[in-house]
């Protein structure tokens, strides 16, 4: 299973019930944070995330509201004695903005960090997951990502394995994982000689920032989950187009015209108050939205299933 955690669903300034953009996405013992918005690490605590996990951050873009957070997640993380290292990806501007962190505000770390500087493209892989980064229409370079989880093969069958003559022991380990093998006479089995099928693929868009574009459109194409930025609604499209953010009736009419099965509205501006204009505008639209708020958790199943579990009304 696949869990999405929203630290923060909130656009421009901090509220009280919503903070600057972040959120982690959990996999067999992993947690990739996709953006780091102010106060990220009090949220990360709530959510009980864990401080010593195997983990990895992408940052959409170099702006103050999705990245203020990450000095202060760093400090965390050290302060309470963190070992596991840590990779960080991102426009090349955040390399600068973590140097200058350390240099200027004694922001030294117990662990190893090294921050990436990225392009579109894969960028990262673990086990059956990975990440690309895709570039979008902000202000300045920015980018959104797809999380992908693909299995090429299904079930094991060591019925067929012993019927072929392999082994029982490492070779049938090296089979299920995907992995071809030759026995000792010279004979070749693949993977698919031995196992069931591979499931459908999963695939998780997050657009960090940006106006919609084609290639968010693209990265989007049936999408288990779209992720996306509706700063304004409909009445605020001028302001939406000058400041490169998308509205929720574009983010609606996007998603519908990728094909995607679940639309997740965030980033929405403080003026919407609670939201409901926004997931309002939505709805009509695209009926398979939701609205996010901060600590809400996604859960994506391997066979495409989706339950959204809301946070606790405060």
């Amino acid at each position: 299973m696949i869990e999405i955690v929203f630290l923060g669903s909130g656009g421009s300034i901090p509220t009280e019930k919503r903070n600057h953009p972040a959120i982690a996405i959990r996999y067999e013992g992993w947690v990739l944070l996709f953006d780091a918005g102010e106060d990220v690490q009090r949220q990360f605590e709530k959510a009980q995330l864990g401080l010593n996990k195997k983990m990895a951050i992408f940052v959409s873009h170099v702006h103050a509201d999705h990245v203020l957070g990450l000095p202060g997640l760093l400090l965390r993380f050290s302060l309470l004695g963190r070992i596991k290292p840590l990779s960080i990806y991102g426009p090349e501007e955040l390399i600068e903005y973590v140097r200058v962190s350390q240099s200027t505000i004694n922001l030294g770390t117990t662990f190893e960090a090294v921050v990436h500087a990225i392009g579109p493209g894969e960028i990262f892989s673990q086990q059956d997951l990975s990440v690309s980064a895709f570039e979008v229409d902000h202000r300045g370079f920015a980018l959104g990502y797809e999380i992908k989880w693909a299995r090429s093969t299904g079930k094991f069958l060591p019925s067929k394995a012993e019927k072929l003559g392999v082994p029982k022991g490492p070779l049938w380990k090296l089979l299920a994982s995907g992995e071809s093998i030759k026995l000792e006479d010279g004979t070749d089995i693949s993977p698919a000689d031995v196992t069931e099928p591979g499931p459908e693929s999963l695939k998780i868009i997050y657009s960090g920032d940006s106006r919609p574009c084609d290639e968010l459109k693209k990265a989007a194409r049936d999408a288990n989950i779209l992720v996306c930025e509706a700063m304004y609604t409909s009445e605020h499209s001028i302001l939406a187009e000058e400041r490169g953010h998308s509205t929720a009736a574009e983010a609606a009419n996007l998603a519908k015209e990728a094909g995607v099965k679940l639309l997740v509205l965030t980033h929405y501006s403080p003026r919407y108050y609670d939201g409901e204009e926004i997931i309002g505008e939505a709805l009509p639209n695209f009926a398979n939205s939701v609205l996010a708020r901060d600590l809400m958790r996604i859960q994506l199943s391997k066979d495409g299933s989706v339950v959204v579990i809301h946070p606790p009304v405060q």
